[in-house]
């Protein structure tokens, strides 16, 4: 503080000292004057650059001191403003009740410091990233423009969104089944019982080049023993994409494999885990789901989870497969009595 509201730095140099002469070697040139008396000329870029350095520093201090004003001044709100908008009350009571979410808290934040901002100067928080994910996964691109369009600097656009889709490390592969993702999700909630479900919805047939895997998706993947052959349509031929155009089917259905975790008495249902997702056309057989099912089954065993059931909608196939299963008014043999897994369930209390 004392050296910046120096005027003169220099001056000590003026003095001639043995304990000065090596700084003076670097400063500038010492001499003497017509009379003899010793005087010491310091270079000119030296000494602006000084100067300036010690004005910002003034400047800066300025600034700071300032603030530091402000920051222990209360802030006064007008009642003409508080008339205009009232809900500045509700929300001054909020935030000194700590009634917010943290995520209420950073959309605000987010949404208000974005408005004084240009649009290229947007910036937003990871939990506004991650609505903004989820908005767009749940509502599609109409409801997540409608949102974005009418709340400006709220969500990111939707260049900005498949960014972050695309950088995001949980982003599946079609025809992957997530087992270790599973065990991570099974291992939070501290259960290790699970049903597992599966259905399919309608989508348009589109087909459309996946970075990440490299492989083209739309197609209907093949099957090998009910399961999908993930990454099957890679290619960088030309010739070989315009045959599967021409002769593979476009899936008109994602079929969808989720898990439901089973958590003891009192706990919290959590949502179902994605296990995978994938293009079909329907056209399988009760016994690639059979298959399927008997795999699912014994992959969740090798990551120490136990699937209790399956569940479906009445797709024929599927009422097969579970008839197939049970032996329910069929003589299709399974196989799963023999299973080293197989749970036996007594209904009947047997009296001793």
């Amino acid at each position: 503080m004392d050296l910046i509201e120096v005027d003169d730095v220099f001056s000590i140099l003026q003095i001639e000292s043995d304990q000065t002469a090596s700084i003076k070697e670097v400063l500038g040139i010492p001499g003497k004057d017509n009379l003899g008396n010793y005087s010491f000329f310091i270079m000119p870029g030296i000494r602006l650059k000084l100067e300036k350095f010690i004005r910002s520093l003034r400047a800066l201090l300025t600034t700071t001191d300032s603030t530091s004003s402000l920051a222990v001044t209360p802030l006064t709100i007008s009642s003409g403003l508080l008339q205009r908008f009232p809900f500045l009350i509700d929300l001054i009571y909020c935030l000194e009740s700590h009634l917010l979410t943290d995520f209420s808290l950073d959309f605000i934040s987010n949404l208000l410091s974005n408005i004084t901002c240009t649009k290229n100067a947007f910036r937003y928080q990871q939990s506004v990233k991650d609505f903004a994910a989820s908005l767009y996964i749940l509502g599609g691109r109409n409801v997540y423009e409608f949102v974005r369009l009418n709340i400006p600097g709220s969500i990111p656009c939707l260049n900005s969104l498949r960014s972050i889709l695309t950088s995001s490390k949980t982003n599946f592969i079609e025809g992957e089944f997530q087992y270790e993702r599973l065990k991570d999700f099974i291992n939070m909630l501290d259960c290790k019982y699970a049903f597992c479900g599966e259905d399919s919805t309608s989508v348009v047939p589109k087909v459309s080049y996946d970075s990440r895997s490299n492989s083209f998706v739309g197609f209907t993947l093949p099957l090998n023993k009910g399961f999908p052959c993930s990454r099957y349509f890679s290619t960088n031929s030309f010739g070989k994409l315009e045959t599967w155009y021409e002769e593979v089917d476009k899936s008109f259905l994602i079929n969808v494999h989720v898990i439901q975790a089973v958590c003891s008495i009192g706990q919290t249902s959590p949502s179902p885990f994605l296990l995978a997702a994938y293009g079909t056309n329907s056209k399988y057989t009760a016994q690639d789901i059979l298959e399927r099912w008997s795999r699912i089954f014994d992959s969740c065993m090798t990551q120490n989870i136990r699937i209790l059931g399956f569940s479906a909608d009445c797709d024929p196939k599927q009422m097969k497969a579970m008839r197939d299963s049970m032996g329910f008014f069929s003589k299709f043999q399974t196989g799963f009595e023999d299973h080293p897994n197989h749970l036996e369930i007594s209904l009947l209390k047997v009296s001793e």
